[in-house]
C-alpha cells in the first residue's frame, strides 16, 4: 500500500504543478480577475546597482545582498543571442550585436563599470492578497563616467535600452 501512495504521488506532482519555464517574455502569470487595480502601466524608475562611494556606510548598507553580476551578464549573452531586442538609448535604432560588441570596447564602458539599472515596468495591485505584480517592459543599462583626475563619480551613461515585449 506504501509504494502504491508514493507512486501516485509520484504521477500527481508534476500535474499540480504550475510550470513557469513555460512563460514568454512579456506574460504577466497570475494577473486576471476583479481583484487586481492596474497602478502603473508604464512606471520608470532608476536602480542603483553599484555602490558610488565606498566610504559612503548607507550606499554600502543598501548595496550589501546585491549580486547581480550573473544577472548583468546574462542579459548580455541574451543580446549576443538575440533573445532581446536591444536599442540604443539616444538615437532609439536598433543595436547589432556587432555595435554592442564595440561599445563594450569603448574605454570606460566595462560590464564591471554598469552602476545603474533604469527599469520601465507595469505594476498591477492584488486588492485581497495586499501584493504587487511587476512585469518589466524594458530596462535601460547604465555605466558610471568618472572623473579621470581623481575618480570621482560624475554620473551615468545610458548605453542601450532592452525591451522585453
Amino acid at each position: 500500500m506504501k509504494h502504491f501512495i508514493l507512486l501516485l504521488a509520484i504521477i500527481a506532482l508534476p500535474v499540480s504543478c504550475k510550470n513557469s519555464d513555460n512563460l514568454q517574455v512579456g506574460d504577466t502569470p497570475g494577473i486576471t480577475g476583479d481583484e487586481y487595480i492596474e497602478v502603473a502601466d508604464n512606471i520608470i524608475y532608476d536602480v542603483v546597482i553599484k555602490v558610488p562611494n565606498q566610504d559612503d556606510p548607507w550606499e554600502v548598507e543598501k548595496l550589501a545582498g546585491y549580486r547581480g553580476d550573473e544577472m548583468v551578464n546574462a542579459l548580455f549573452d541574451a543580446v549576443y543571442s538575440g533573445k532581446v531586442k536591444v536599442t540604443d538609448y539616444h538615437s532609439g535604432k536598433n543595436l547589432s550585436t556587432k555595435n554592442l560588441e564595440k561599445l563594450e570596447q569603448e574605454p570606460g564602458f566595462e560590464r564591471e563599470n554598469i552602476g545603474k539599472i533604469q527599469f520601465t515596468e507595469k505594476w498591477h495591485f492584488n486588492r485581497s492578497s495586499l501584493e504587487i505584480e511587476k512585469e518589466v517592459i524594458s530596462l535601460v543599462i547604465g555605466y558610471e563616467n568618472r572623473d579621470p583626475a581623481d575618480g570621482t563619480l560624475i554620473g551615468y551613461i545610458a548605453a542601450f535600452k532592452m525591451d522585453f515585449r
